[in-house]
């Protein structure tokens, strides 16, 4: 039986390890691609591959693993419908400004992703409320393989084809079924099925495989997921062109850390969440972009660079004005 020191160190060690993993992949692939030893185009077949082999079996197995629990189904239902209002408005001020498609995606869709998983918001939600802080963190990420691969997907694609000139017959309804169709079945929406299969097996009682979390299996998979997509990210990064648009990046955080959490109030508050649910829900709605918008950016030839300034300074904002007075406050309380 581990207990709950033993479950804090670990949950402190796995936020280390994740944090260091980002922080070299991101440089790593930075660095390799200055020095000619990767090139900027591999990161989409990479961050592809990452998906598929191992935001899969994490979404499979995390959801299957998940401890079910009377109301909490308010987290993930919440957790979903503000990302995507907070995605349309960011939309709707890329339309108001006039943006182009490209950038106009990105601009919509980091307002509303955020890094609400174990690299960020989950070890965050433990370090302040414990162990049923990170449940509940798990179970507002029940929400994002269906949040990602419904929404986000087909919305980044039509823009991408926007961008790319590329137009479709038909009527609104029409191209929006032709969109989600082809995002359902593109192999890189393989998590959005693994999750469904999770999900099943939990809601059966099917028992998951102990070997899988004695053997840290879930954790391996996600620094290798970690190692790739953040690699991918710095292989793409252009740092003389950070500077070209940071401001259009300070309005995407803008709606990110005041929007979203606003929102988020609204949402709890309506289906009567409060307590512990309620402040997770608002911690996560708060957090910096996520990977995945910059995985997009590179999978459907968005604003990449746009995409990089915007994650680089929402984490920016994060690490600087949120973790270093949380961490002092954990150790002295």
């Amino acid at each position: 039986m581990t207990t709950p020191d033993q479950a804090s160190a670990a949950a402190e060690a796995r936020f280390i390890l994740f944090t260091a993993c980002i922080l070299a992949s991101v440089a790593g692939g930075y660095i390799l691609r200055r020095r000619g030893v990767l090139r900027a185009e591999w990161s989409r077949p990479i961050m592809s591959a990452a998906i598929v082999a191992c935001d899969a079996p994490v979404a499979w197995l995390a959801i299957w693993f998940l401890r079910m629990e009377a109301d909490v189904w308010k987290v993930p239902v919440a957790g979903a419908a503000v990302g995507v209002a907070t995605c349309l408005l960011g939309l709707a001020v890329a339309r108001w400004r006039r943006m182009a498609p490209d950038a106009a995606a990105v601009f919509g869709l980091q307002a509303g992703m955020g890094n609400v998983g174990y690299t960020l918001g989950g070890a965050l939600a433990f370090v302040l409320w414990g162990i049923q802080g990170l449940a509940l963190e798990q179970m507002f990420c029940m929400m994002w393989p269906f949040f990602a691969f419904l929404f986000c997907f087909p919305v980044a694609r039509h823009y991408g084809e926007r961008a790319a000139g590329v137009h479709k017959g038909g009527g609104l309804a029409a191209y929006a079924v032709r969109a989600l169709g082809r995002s359902m079945a593109d192999l890189r929406s393989l998590p959005l099925y693994t999750a469904a299969l999770g999900l099943a097996l939990n809601l059966a009682g099917a028992v998951p495989p102990e070997f899988v979390r004695r053997w840290h299996l879930i954790d391996a998979v996600m620094v290798v997921g970690i190692l790739m997509q953040f690699g991918g990210v710095g292989m793409t990064v252009r740092a003389s062109r950070l500077v070209l648009y940071w401001k259009t990046a300070l309005g995407s955080a803008a709606i990110k850390f005041l929007a979203s959490p606003a929102l988020m109030l609204a949402a709890a508050l309506g289906m009567g969440m409060t307590g512990t649910p309620l402040a997770v829900c608002l911690l996560l709605a708060a957090m910096p972009t996520a990977i995945y918008s910059v995985l997009m950016a590179n999978l459907f030839g968005l604003n990449k660079d746009l995409a990089n300034t915007t994650f680089i300074l929402t984490h920016a904002i994060c690490f600087a004005a949120a973790i270093p007075p949380l961490c002092l406050w954990h150790a002295w309380r």
